[in-house]
């Protein structure tokens, strides 16, 4: 499963520890004016996200590139990330790319990354995959999650990289290891599925699980498939198997909406159970939202 996570600017967005010891949002306009590049990105954020003002892309974008023509880093990638949306701008993945090339060069670590991702898609270059894993590697050797990700699923599909499951598993694990779910899941899929590893049905179905519990829909939706039909050595249960694909398919994932659609045709479960599966589907939500 090759799935290229979001854009690593959402993720910078209000990381940089506060500008100065006063943080009310008068201080922070005053440091932004007087020419605190922090300030100014952290003004950009605010009025980004909408937090303590109203949400404003075009002073956004202002507050951004007034930090960027300074070289923050992090203003040039939260640029890019503007311009690969179309956020107060015209959607233009070239000018995305620049501002991420002019980020990375300067070793931002989310900047290799969004570098990565748009030579693994062919946005605003032309795709190639060889290139997309170097850039990978870069934002991987320093630490950053969707990266390490990214890398391993280039090595455990053979996509960017010659095919190697070791290799797959130690990046995963590293992601892992930050609580990036979707790697937590590939993890279990390899060891359901034997790749590089001798075949472990109870570590696979606790790692999905526990990918799950994290709120990532495709695990969520294996673990619907799993409860169903009783796979990997599980019991069969028609409970929770819909209390997992109502999760799944509020996340957005279509096979577990044709799950519940199949067990709603076909009345597979009575009232009482329905009102069971959805209160373990509450019990996991409100678990991993906390």
């Amino acid at each position: 499963m090759h799935l290229v996570l979001a854009l690593s600017a959402i993720l910078a967005l209000s990381a940089a520890p506060a500008f100065a010891q006063d943080t009310s949002f008068a201080a922070l306009q005053t440091a932004a004016a007087g020419g605190d590049a922090r300030a100014q990105l952290e003004l950009g954020d605010d009025y980004y996200t909408g937090r303590d003002v109203d949400q404003d892309y075009a002073q956004a974008l202002s507050w951004y590139q007034k930090a960027a023509d300074q070289g923050n880093a992090d203003a040039e990638v939260a640029l890019a990330m503007m311009y690969t949306r179309g956020a107060g701008v015209p959607q233009d993945d070239a000018q995305a790319l620049a501002w991420d090339q002019k980020a990375a060069a300067q070793g931002n670590m989310g900047a290799q990354y969004d570098i990565g991702v748009a030579y693994d898609n062919g946005r605003g270059v032309t795709r190639d995959l060889t290139t997309a894993f170097g850039w990978y590697q870069k934002s991987a050797e320093q630490g950053f999650a969707a990266a390490q990700y990214n890398l391993g699923n280039m090595y455990e599909t053979g996509e960017g990289a010659p095919q190697d499951y070791a290799q797959a598993m130690i990046w995963y694990q590293k992601a892992a290891d930050q609580d990036y779910p979707a790697a937590t899941f590939n993890i279990g899929i390899m060891y359901l599925q034997g790749e590089g590893v001798a075949v472990d049905n109870a570590k696979g179905v606790d790692l999905i699980a526990q990918s799950a519990r994290a709120g990532f829909a495709f695990a969520e939706g294996k673990m619907a498939t799993i409860n169903y039909s009783g796979l990997a050595g599980q019991p069969v249960d028609k409970v929770k198997a819909y209390g997992w694909a109502l999760l799944a398919a509020d996340g957005g994932d279509p096979d577990a909406s044709d799950l519940l659609d199949r067990m709603d045709a076909n009345h597979e479960l009575n009232d009482d159970q329905l009102k069971q599966a959805s209160d373990f589907a509450d019990t996991i939500a409100a678990a991993f939202q906390q």
